[in-house]
């Protein structure tokens, strides 16, 4: 079920992937030459600063927006190695969430692209079982407000709704749903290290709840867009698939 859904929006870039250009540059050079850009674009984005979050400047960084692109443009093996390179490069100019997080920091976009990579290309079912568990260690350990768990429940509509084909968005609106799922992803991983390591009092969550609102607004919107910006030049670009 869920590859046909998937079919609609990943078939049109497809379309724009095929063979070699001319017989020279090979798909498989066109991805890793994608994963090594987009490796690059993530960890230069992660210096630019969108929110302070808990209170570091630049704990939110603009990182927030390519994150589902990635999970987007890479598929789930490629997307893991480069989940792997964009940590080690957060963690050698410590940038971001590692300052706060240290060594957990790594899994914060690690979860992020790996798990949205898997929502985007296989099934919506790998991370809607994450955020489901991240909505439990919440309200289990945080101690915080539960309008925190606002977008958990929206996400988790959505996947639901769409899973059970309640409703179609078309391309552009599944590409949404996909990148709401990923910067999800990201942002359950981080919450469970502000509440397990961070100790993070239970009235903070109440302070950073619209803060939080606008970070994840901003991810959806931002990297949509640049999705939706791809889409159109799938051809020139040649585009593995999203």
């Amino acid at each position: 079920m869920e590859k046909s859904n998937h079919g609609s929006v990943q078939g049109e870039v497809k379309a724009g992937a095929g063979t070699a250009t001319n017989g020279v540059v090979s798909p498989n050079t066109r991805r890793l030459a994608l994963a090594a850009l987009l490796v690059s674009l993530y960890v230069a984005a992660n210096s630019i600063p969108i929110d302070a979050f808990i209170g570091g400047a630049g704990f939110i960084t603009a990182g927030i927006i390519l994150l589902p692109v990635v999970s987007g443009l890479l598929r789930p093996r490629a997307a893991f190695i480069a989940a792997v390179l964009a940590s080690i490069g957060l963690l050698a100019f410590q940038l971001s969430i590692i300052p706060i997080f240290g060594f957990y920091g790594l899994l914060v976009p690690t979860m992020g692209i790996v798990l949205g990579s898997l929502g985007f290309h296989r099934s919506l079912a790998y991370p809607a079982v994450y955020i489901v568990l991240g909505a439990v260690w919440y309200v289990l350990f945080s101690g915080g407000t539960i309008f925190w768990l606002v977008p958990y429940a929206l996400v988790i509509g959505l996947i639901a709704a769409k899973q059970a084909r309640i409703f179609k968005l078309g391309k552009k609106g599944d590409l949404t749903i996909y990148c709401f799922v990923a910067t999800m992803c990201e942002l359950v991983t981080m919450n469970i290290g502000s509440i397990s390591l961070l100790n993070l009092p239970g009235p903070a969550w109440l302070i950073i709840t619209p803060f939080m609102f606008l970070e994840r607004a901003v991810a959806v919107v931002g990297s949509s867009s640049i999705l939706f910006g791809l889409l159109r030049l799938k051809g020139p670009l040649r585009l593995e698939g999203i």
